[in-house]
């Protein structure tokens, strides 16, 4: 036998860890009640449908799960899946339905049926979980509730409900027709892919494909538009007798801190694109990450990237800002990353002992779109 070069050259092969991936921010689940599960689809299950045709094996379209899946599943745009949960009428307390799901599964979108959107008390304990839960909740109004939200003196309708408890995660579409419009407001969000260019979106102005726009009151506009109701519609716009046939108008979403719907969303993206950026920079490594200036530098770049990429994508944009840290206007070009690499070398004994990196203060700052165009005339 020849003599092993293993012997004279030894190959030592480390192979980096794959890591985590980012968050699928075009997932979506819709809780289908027990009433209408196939046979075979038992409760606190959950099964994944490609295609509304796949879906009307199950739920035929005479079904409130069918209505509520078609808005997703098919027109333009359309999601390539959607993963139903079956739940069972008993658990309708909702907290103890979603949690059971997330247990099982990860999702950023949750849709409900009509008769669960109809009840009050089941949107208040969903938007609340879905505000603690991190996922996105459209509450889709008709009918005699979308009625109360049109009236400008009510102060008890769902939508100044959930902007009094200030849910960031969740929006109200309002149509005096159509249960499950703002589903189909959700799929351009689920759409975006975040590391292409230029891709993140606003709700504002979208079309809604299958959804009727409506042709409304000045005070039922007026109401909706409220600080304290936030409410979305899906609307005609009309100049002179030019119509446009439908846009989403007002597509806020009940946040404390003032957001647009796409703010939040575009958000929960970039913080979750941000974590997982970090964790697999410090994880991912084949020796380790040194507690010193080189691998504090290490991670304040793998943060600048992740920021470029939300510049790449339009979420972050530049503008002129006023720094808080003395008091004067400076330029950025969407983000200000303000930790230096040998800020580490100022780690407190514990911190150096519990082995953390210099904390990370980074700065953002959105891009944000326009909704409306103020125009003054001078004529001479």
């Amino acid at each position: 036998m020849s003599y092993n070069i293993d012997n004279i050259v030894p190959i030592n092969v480390r192979i980096s860890p794959q890591g985590l991936g980012f968050a699928n921010f075009g997932s979506a689940a819709l809780f289908a009640p027990e009433s209408e599960l196939p046979v075979g689809f038992l409760v606190d299950t959950r099964r994944v449908y490609s295609t509304l045709t796949d879906l009307a094996v199950d739920f035929p379209d005479t079904t409130e799960t069918y209505k509520a899946a078609r808005y997703w599943l098919s027109g333009t745009p359309k999601m390539a899946e959607l993963t139903v949960w079956g739940t069972a009428d008993a658990d309708a307390t909702w907290l103890t339905t979603l949690n059971k799901a997330r247990n099982e599964f990860w999702w950023f979108f949750s849709f409900f049926t009509e008769a669960v959107y109809a009840s009050l008390t089941d949107v208040e304990d969903i938007a609340e979980w879905c505000n603690d839960n991190e996922s996105w909740f459209e509450n889709c109004q008709t009918g005699a509730n979308s009625t109360d939200i049109r009236d400008p003196g009510s102060t008890t309708d769902i939508a100044t409900t959930l902007t009094t408890s200030g849910y960031r995660f969740a929006g109200t579409m309002s149509h005096a027709t159509d249960p499950y419009a703002g589903i189909k407001l959700c799929v351009p969000f689920a759409k975006v892919n975040y590391s292409a260019t230029n891709s993140t979106i606003t709700g504002e102005g979208k079309v809604l494909s299958g959804v009727a726009g409506e042709n409304l009151t000045g005070t039922a506009y007026a109401a909706m538009r409220q600080p304290t109701k936030k409410c979305q519609f899906y609307t005609r716009v009309e100049n002179k007798g030019s119509v446009d046939a439908g846009r989403v108008i007002n597509s806020w979403s009940h946040s404390s801190f003032g957001e647009y719907m796409d703010d939040v969303i575009n958000l929960s993206a970039f913080t979750n694109a941000l974590g997982v950026t970090l964790y697999n920079t410090v994880f991912n490594q084949t020796t380790k990450l040194g507690q010193d200036p080189i691998g504090q530098s290490v991670l304040i770049g793998a943060a600048k990237a992740t920021c470029e990429q939300y510049i790449a994508n339009g979420y972050l944009g530049p503008r002129n800002y006023i720094d808080p840290d003395d008091g004067i206007e400076k330029y950025t070009a969407g983000y200000e990353i303000l930790t230096k690499p040998e800020d580490i070398l100022n780690l407190t004994g514990p911190d150096r002992a519990a082995r953390k990196s210099a904390p990370l203060r980074i700065r953002i700052f959105r891009k944000g779109a326009i909704h409306s165009v103020p125009v003054d005339v001078d004529v001479y």
